[in-house]
């Protein structure tokens, strides 16, 4: 009762009104009327439960009672012939024993077809001995199974007596009898195999098989003519529906899932509501189903209660309407500050209520009207504060890199004056002016994906300037993604590593490998080099800088710290959407692999060319 009263209040004043009335006029009527539903329901359900039940046990009948005719089968053709002599490829036959193989074999199976009319699909024997030729429609090499995909299901079987999964019946081999409904469509047989095996060896030396259609297993023209309101499903041991007695609703049916062996539970399949029950045969991992739709069950009660539930429907909608209407008129100016405060909620801030007459009410919207002004301007104030700390912070770490990198591509261009006295600085310096001016430009902090590949390849061919042929590169990027707008300058100081920290102490060829790749809806840019890699211990130490956002140290000159990694991070984080962000592989003396990931939003994907708000999320 306190939980009841406790959701009422919550409501709004209006409906509190409309439902305490409301109640104390219909909760009578309608404990009446839902009684009475209650007992003719459940008497009913409890009937179809028994009746759903009882064709469950029939199609499990049926199923036992051909699985028990596909061993018999078996049996008797095992019985009654020698087939561990005669499919073993040790013993020589004789053209007398062959013809007396196929003469005896062919005399069981015409048995077999007479006793078990119009049963099996397929009968067949499969033999290691290729003496006995394929020249009838039930004798086959073993050689023709080794391409099925169920051969290995057979043979990784270690019983010799094998119920095998439900599979698509193959064509490709004879048949038992010759069914012509077999010759043009995908029919489901549940095949049953027996492993002849070598006396001595224990080796498998041909393989019985008999297959029966999952219909005919069912007996399913038979179950559809005893009651047309019970539908019947089978699924295999995989939990894939290999049949349904009705066609029109199979797809609906094939979602089904079974978490226990069986049971009788109620299932709801788009706008239907089932009874099914269940349960799973323990030889051939069948799961049996009897379905019963349950609005057909109830229809029956519908007639019956028409009247009653239309007059306490009707009584209900006229109680609830006139006491809604009468809170309405008296709570008009309430319900007006209600929808403006919801729309406060929802970020609305210069919404304002129309403040008239002198009451109470009146005294409460003025008092409204200044609390959301107040909000409003507050508001405001945060977010440009917000703002501005935002793009000092990306600019702090913009104006860190720039320093950065301009040292160290300086100290290489001296270093190279230093060893080659024929060194030439023109070209370099033009390219260095080009970096300087592409660093300098901080109008936006992101660039087109070409310019950043431009950039990177002007540095790359300074430091090609040093190397000469000793250093490979190359770029791969698709025209399409070149257009997307990714943060600035943050593949520079992933290349610089390579050369400062990845072809530190390694022998030539030194290759660095770009590549730029769309993955779903994230941009992929792998920088990789074929240097030294990163011992385990110094990954572990650059992955703990990495989380906490502090500066790596160099473990052989602990006065020289590196921002790069860390600024492309932050910077990556800061600008992109989230998800967005920085991954390291390594393995040492095979190379390192820097991984920057930046979330795409869908309409740049299709979009083309993506601007700062696109990718940036600001």
């Amino acid at each position: 009762m306190r939980v009841l009263m406790k959701k009422l209040t919550s409501l709004s004043l209006v409906w509190q009104v409309t439902i305490v009335f409301s109640l104390i006029m219909i909760i009578p009527a309608i404990v009446i009327t839902t009684s009475y539903f209650e007992i003719v329901r459940n008497n009913l359900l409890e009937e179809a439960n028994k009746k759903v039940q009882e064709n469950l046990k029939k199609i499990e009948s049926n199923m036992n009672a051909n699985i028990g005719i596909m061993n018999s089968a078996l049996n008797q053709l095992i019985f009654s012939q020698e087939f561990q002599y005669y499919l073993n490829p040790e013993n020589n036959l004789s053209a007398h024993e062959k013809n007396y193989y196929v003469y005896s074999v062919q005399n069981e199976l015409l048995n077999i077809r007479h006793v078990y009319t119009n049963k099996f699909n397929r009968l067949v024997i499969y033999s290691k001995n290729s003496q006995i030729d394929e020249y009838v429609d039930w004798s086959y090499n073993m050689d023709r199974l080794y391409d099925r995909d169920y051969y290995t299901e057979i043979m990784q079987n270690g019983s010799e007596h094998i119920y095998g999964n439900v599979r698509v019946y193959d064509r490709s081999l004879g048949n038992l009898v010759n069914y012509e409904e077999l010759e043009n469509k995908e029919e489901l047989v549940l095949p049953i195999y027996q492993k002849i095996l070598d006396i001595r060896t224990k080796e498998c030396i041909g393989l019985i098989e008999v297959d029966m259609t999952i219909s005919k297993l069912a007996n399913a023209g038979e179950l559809a003519s005893q009651d047309s309101e019970v539908k019947y499903l089978i699924f295999d041991r995989n939990g894939k529906l290999v049949f349904a007695s009705d066609d029109q609703r199979a797809d609906e049916f094939s979602h089904l899932n079974f978490q226990e062996k069986s049971g009788v539970s109620d299932i709801n399949l788009g706008d239907a509501n089932y009874l099914i029950a269940y349960d799973r045969d323990d030889v051939t991992g069948l799961m049996r189903v009897a379905v019963m739709d349950r609005q057909k069950i109830l229809e029956s009660t519908s007639g019956v209660d028409t009247l009653l539930l239309l007059i306490a429907i009707g009584s209900m909608v006229f109680i609830i309407l006139f006491t809604n209407v009468a809170a309405r008129l008296f709570f008009r100016r309430l319900r007006e500050m209600d929808r403006m405060i919801t729309q406060i909620e929802a970020g609305r801030f210069d919404v304002r209520i129309k403040v008239d007459g002198f009451n109470e009410i009146s005294r409460i919207s003025e008092s409204f009207n200044h609390m959301a002004e107040r909000l409003q301007g507050l508001i405001t104030s945060m977010i440009q504060k917000e703002k501005a700390q935002k793009e000092a912070e990306i600019h702090a770490l913009q104006a860190q890199i720039n320093p950065h990198f301009l040292y160290n591509t300086l100290e290489n261009m001296r270093m190279q004056c230093e060893i080659d006295e024929y060194y030439t600085v023109a070209s370099d310096l033009a390219n260095l002016g080009d970096l300087l001016r592409y660093s300098l430009h901080w109008e936006s902090p992101e660039v087109k994906v070409s310019e950043e590949l431009n950039n990177i390849e002007q540095y790359i061919e300074i430091m090609r300037m040093r190397f000469n042929n000793r250093l490979v590169y190359e770029m791969e990027c698709s025209e399409e993604l070149k257009n997307l707008m990714i943060p600035k300058f943050i593949l520079q100081p992933l290349v610089e590593n390579c050369f400062i920290h990845g072809f530190k102490n390694t022998l030539p060829p030194w290759k660095i490998f770009v590549n730029v790749l769309m993955e779903q809806d994230r941009l992929i840019i792998c920088v990789e080099d074929n240097g030294k890699g990163i011992e385990r211990q110094r990954l572990d130490q650059i992955y703990n800088c990495i989380r906490e956002n502090k500066s790596i140290s160099d473990t052989n000159n602990r006065s020289k710290n590196s921002i790069g990694i860390i600024n492309v991070k932050q910077r990556v984080e800061m600008i992109c959407p989230a998800g967005s962000g920085l991954s390291i592989e390594s393995r040492q003396n095979d190379g390192t692999k820097i991984t920057v990931t930046i979330v795409v939003e869908p309409d740049v994907q299709n979009g083309g060319e993506a601007n700062v708000q696109d990718i940036g999320g600001r």
